[in-house]
């Protein structure tokens, strides 16, 4: 980690003519399965260039100790990339920052996988193991995204097992009314006991307010987050509030951009 770090200082230092970098520092807020609130740090590093970029997320884990989260490098053109890394999936999620999200299916997004989009479609291919074996692939997942206008949008996706030939489907409808956006998305997993499920959020100039549930009841939590900007410094507030238990989940964030 000692190395990472040198690295990630001495590439941000150098401001070579051919990268770009970018980043930021930052520290999130949340509460865990203890019903404690613990503090999350994480720095993230973006390397650019004319036909390549990379990217390096690293963050703090229960014991307060600095480990990679995600990496990514890759090649560019002008309608998309290919790229290969431990660098998440594209399934369609929902939530704020770190609240919400509740119900909706939510494939693993562990492991090392290539990554490629074109234009509107993205495709994602997640190894089993990459150090057992580079030929033996996990999960594939697909991803295409149509506008509809010009305030309107819509996108599915499907994440595949390979081995057991198992599915799960995802579809979000956007709409944007100036300042005003209204998101919807539904999942669907035969896996799980309530197998279809949604969430809607509406966004208005910062503020966003989410309700979401599963066909055994379709108003299962609630939340509300505030965002902003000023100058280099992101921020943000949030809590989640579960109707059945009454429970309040709060979570909190800053970051400085560099």
């Amino acid at each position: 980690m000692k190395k990472l770090l040198l690295i990630m200082s001495a590439v941000f230092l150098s401001g070579s003519s051919y990268a770009g970098v970018s980043g930021s520092v930052g520290v999130d807020f949340s509460e865990n399965a203890a019903d404690n609130v613990v503090a999350t740090k994480d720095i993230d590093l973006d390397i650019s260039s004319d036909v390549g970029f990379a990217s390096i997320a690293v963050i703090t884990n229960a014991s307060d100790e600095l480990v990679l989260d995600e990496y990514a490098l890759g090649v560019k053109h002008t309608n998309g990339s290919i790229s290969y890394g431990d660098q998440g999936d594209i399934f369609i999620g929902g939530g704020l920052e770190k609240v919400g999200a509740d119900t909706l299916a939510n494939p693993s997004d562990a492991g090392e996988s290539i990554m490629a989009i074109h234009k509107n479609t993205s495709v994602r291919f997640k190894f089993t193991d990459t150090g057992v074996d580079v030929t033996d692939f996990d999960t594939i997942q697909v991803k295409h995204a149509i506008k509809l206008g010009d305030s309107g949008s819509v996108a599915g996706s499907v994440d595949h097992t390979i081995d057991t030939d198992h599915n799960i489907f995802a579809i979000e409808g956007k709409i944007d009314a100036g300042t005003h956006t209204i998101t919807t998305v539904a999942t669907h997993d035969e896996n799980l006991a309530n197998p279809t499920a949604a969430e809607a959020i509406l966004s208005t100039r910062g503020l966003s307010l989410y309700i979401n549930g599963d066909e055994s009841d379709w108003t299962q939590n609630a939340g509300a987050g505030y965002k902003s900007t000023y100058n280099s410094v992101d921020w943000y507030i949030e809590a989640g509030y579960n109707m059945d238990s009454e429970e309040v989940t709060p979570a909190a964030g800053v970051s400085v951009n560099f």
